[in-house]
């Protein structure tokens, strides 16, 4: 009766041992298919010149300079003594072609050199853009862009001589803070919309 007791105690562990190395067989198995990305994890590792070799266009991300083209054009000013207007050349940067006209404003907001005065400083932009050759600008006008009767004439001068350069424009119609005014600093009159001389 004992032996017998120990024959099916030995069957089931020889029964166990079978079905563990069937496991473990199945194991390997698993390992195997596994092994493909640790190898290609391998290949990465000594990929890190691979890595090198994907930063280059990361590195050459400049890309959107090259997009960008130049153009030059013609800006207004006052001279030092607000008595007359200056014209300088500068030179725009530019994504698309629509671009260029809030591009060419904004110039006109800072001073190319000491010599100049910007009429336009003191202006935000709000809107600008053209529809059927006219060019729609809001604008709103700070304290300190408020100028005296022949600032306000300049700056108006300035501002046709600017956007005129653009033969596509044939007129400008200016808003402050979305509304139509009768002038922009109450010394000249603003005409709405004001159009190109036919001179």
């Amino acid at each position: 009766m004992h032996k017998t007791w120990q024959k099916g105690m030995a069957a089931a562990a020889i029964a166990a041992l079978l079905l563990a190395g069937c496991g473990t067989s199945k194991a390997p198995l698993q390992g195997t298919a596994e092994t493909p990305p640790s190898k290609t994890e391998q290949a990465a590792q000594p990929g890190t010149g691979g890595d090198k070799t994907i930063t280059p266009p990361e590195t050459s991300a400049p890309k959107p300079d090259p997009e960008k083209k130049e153009l030059k054009i013609k800006t207004y000013y006052s001279d030092a003594q607000l008595e007359k207007l200056v014209q300088k050349d500068v030179t725009i940067s530019i994504k698309q072609d629509q671009d260029k006209y809030l591009a060419a404003l904004n110039q006109l907001k800072k001073s190319p050199d000491g010599n100049t005065i910007p009429l336009f400083k003191g202006f935000t932009y709000k809107s600008v853009g053209l529809k059927d050759g006219q060019l729609n600008l809001d604008v709103s006008i700070a304290d300190e862009g408020r100028l005296g009767s022949g600032g306000e004439g300049m700056l108006l001068d300035a501002l046709q001589k600017t956007m005129f350069q653009f033969s596509e424009i044939k007129s400008i119609e200016v808003l402050v803070d979305g509304k139509q005014v009768e002038s922009l600093m109450g010394h000249m009159d603003l005409p709405h919309p004001i159009k190109r001389s036919q001179s």
